[in-house]
């Protein structure tokens, strides 16, 4: 099994934000993809990217982000699903070498992450982080050096579930160095008793303490006035439930976490790192945030914000500058009419509508957007390029000489 049991076709690249030197470069792996299931995995590696930035913070961060697929075709499809346990024992020949039923955890997903990082290395050099992805419906994902998810669509329980959810959970250890929030291991009712008290030990993972004031981690997001916010009273069993359950912006002190009973904390009774489909927490949103601030441009307009497609936004921008006249933009679905003499002259959408009273970095900034819109739809990789390059630096220069009031 491994590299005798497959062919690396090449890297594409899905989203792109800009240069690989300034951004964050993501790489999806394809693994347990037969050579005629690649067109699945390019449908889903284009979904998954397609959701990843309406999930916070991603949203925030949608430009800092650039995408690759990575196509990997594998002799036959799946992963090993070993009978012990509990699986199929299924033993397919796939490049990478996946299998379920690391430590004796049927959901336990891994492959050779080794492998994974030194053939994504030879085909995305400036690549940050790999995340594979298994063509399997067992549910199952790991992080680590590199994320695994499987492509389920039902968990363990048989619920159903978006399979995107196990990346972007596993995407929280793998990148963001973010532990595990739940209060188990193999499962409640399965786990021994090492599980019932966590050790006296602080976790190097910002999202989860064994202070119930979380000291030096989390206490600065915390505003109840009694902690822990609440205490696990059987630690020979998982927490109970919560009825009603606290939102999950609460912060405080919640006892279950890092796979024990008692004797760890977490910031918020649910968020991603504890159940699929939950937001992040804050805590948890606050190390993405501070990770991915770097890889952010200087300006990144988002017009999808305003509800309007490129074609749209570029077609409002470009009769705005060359009409020097009134016009609409699309907020919500509604046309919202625009007043070049309105008290809204300095703002950028009148600037839009009125551009020959703009100054000249307000008017370059409008034909930057247009430009930018204009040459991200370019089928040809080396001019889209060249052209985003070219309109970027015009953008970067003119946003610098705009008041800080104007486009924020």
């Amino acid at each position: 099994m491994g590299v005798a049991d497959g062919t690396v076709i090449g890297a594409v690249k899905i989203v792109d934000n800009g240069d690989p030197a300034e951004r964050f470069n993501l790489v999806l792996v394809a693994e347990g993809y037969r050579q005629s299931e690649l067109g699945k995995f390019a449908a889903d590696a284009q979904h998954f990217a397609n959701g990843l930035f309406d999930i916070a913070p991603f949203d925030d961060h949608r430009c800092a982000i650039n995408i690759w697929r990575l196509d990997v075709a594998s002799d036959e499809s799946g992963a090993d699903d070993p009978v012990g346990c509990g699986g199929t024992g299924a033993t397919p020949d796939t490049y990478f070498d996946a299998r379920f039923c690391n430590n004796g955890i049927r959901r336990a997903l891994v492959c050779d992450s080794s492998l994974v990082l030194s053939t994504v290395a030879a085909h995305v050099p400036q690549f940050h982080s790999a995340q594979v992805i298994v063509n399997s419906d067992v549910y199952g994902g790991t992080g680590g050096s590199v994320g695994v998810s499987s492509t389920a669509t039902k968990n363990s329980l048989g619920n159903d579930i978006d399979w995107r959810e196990i990346i972007i959970h596993e995407m929280g250890h793998s990148i963001f160095g973010l532990a595990d929030e739940y209060f188990y291991y193999a499962g409640c009712g399965i786990d021994g008793p090492s599980q019932n008290q966590h050790d006296n030990i602080e976790p190097s993972q910002p999202n989860v303490t064994i202070s119930p004031t979380a000291a030096g981690k989390w206490d600065d997001l915390i505003n109840v006035s009694t902690l822990p916010t609440q205490s696990n009273p059987n630690c020979s069993q998982c927490p109970p439930d919560l009825v009603p359950e606290p939102p999950n912006f609460v912060v405080g002190t919640y006892e279950g976490a890092h796979y024990t009973h008692c004797g760890a904390y977490r910031p918020s009774y649910n968020c991603k790192m504890r159940v699929l489909g939950e937001p992040f927490c804050a805590v948890c949103q606050r190390e993405i945030h501070e990770f991915l601030t770097p890889f952010d441009p200087d300006f990144c307009f988002k017009f999808d914000r305003l509800d309007l497609s490129r074609w749209v936004a570029v077609a409002t921008i470009l009769f705005g500058v060359i009409q020097d006249g009134g016009g609409v933009i699309i907020v919500g679905g509604k046309p919202i009419p625009i007043d070049p003499w309105g008290p809204l002259r300095h703002s950028l959408w009148a600037a839009m509508a009125n551009p020959h009273d703009a100054s000249p970095a307000m008017r370059d900034t409008i034909v930057g957007l247009a430009m930018d819109h204009l040459s991200s739809l370019v089928s040809s990789d080396a001019h889209r390029k060249q052209l985003q390059t070219q309109t970027r630096a015009l953008l970067n220069e003119a946003v610098a000489e705009l008041p800080t009031y104007v486009i924020r």
